[in-house]
């Protein structure tokens, strides 16, 4: 199942089988530096440590 944001197309993934979605790093890093102006506080909330986890920065 995709997430509203990928079927919205503000997040871009790759098919890895029927039911798996891809994330690259850099479509995740683009949507984290800009996102949707309704989801910027959303994305605020977010831990620091999780974001930078995700897309494979050093704290």
């Amino acid at each position: 199942m995709r997430l509203p944001w990928v079927r919205r197309g503000w997040l871009k993934t790759s098919r890895r089988s029927s039911k798996r979605y891809q994330v690259r790093r850099w479509h995740l890093k683009k949507f984290f530096d800009n996102p949707p102006q309704h989801l910027k506080k959303r994305i605020a909330s977010i831990d620091a440590e999780a974001i930078n986890y995700l897309l494979g920065r050093k704290a």
